[in-house]
């Protein structure tokens, strides 16, 4: 009977782990996939128009990112990445102005995220999400939205901090940028 009454204090210690579970984190970075394409498409639109079409006044806001990851062991987090950026762009043939086309890109991601070294006021880690975009465009009073795969692969994360309150700076490539940087926030 004490032996069971031991073994059963043992397996509720080994439950009972002391680290934090949840982590929220916000962030900016640059060189999203949103950006990427968007180069791409002005080429290809110039190109197919024989040169009389340009892009003037770009503006590229984001990609702002906003995650969330619960860890179900220390080095393991499974969550989501919720990503936002927008594009304007004056729309001219010669020197004249045609209009304005703006174009709004909302990205979830499931993701995963691995922590591969830890301690109280530094980590280093790995994350990976895969979802979907929303790119919604408006140009001359007409709109229309359509969907695309997208990614983000950080396989080089660092933070630095207190135990509960981080900055953290991620190198990678994906919607969220090649670099980004942001603030994570750990708690049980």
């Amino acid at each position: 009977m004490a032996l069971m009454g031991l073994m059963t204090v043992v397996c509720a210690q080994a439950q009972t782990e002391d680290f934090p579970r949840h982590e929220v984190a916000v962030s900016y970075g640059a060189g999203s996939n949103s950006q990427w394409v968007n180069a791409f498409e002005h080429i290809a639109t110039t190109i197919v128009t024989v040169g009389n079409v340009t892009f003037e006044n770009e503006t590229f806001t984001g990609p702002f990112s906003v995650e969330y990851f619960y860890h179900p062991k220390e080095w393991l987090g499974i969550g989501g990445i919720a990503v936002y950026g927008k594009n304007t762009q004056d729309v001219m043939t010669g020197s004249t102005k045609k209009g304005e086309l703006t174009q709004a890109y909302y990205t979830l991601m499931p993701g995963v995220k691995f922590d591969w070294l830890r301690s109280n006021n530094f980590g280093m880690y790995s994350k990976f999400g895969v979802g979907a975009t929303i790119r919604h465009e408006t140009y001359d009073g007409n709109s229309e939205s359509v969907f695309h795969f997208n990614w983000q692969a950080s396989l080089l994360g660092m933070e630095v901090g207190a135990r509960q309150l981080r900055a953290f700076v991620e190198l990678g490539v994906g919607e969220q940028g090649i670099g980004l940087i942001g603030l994570r926030y750990k708690f049980n």
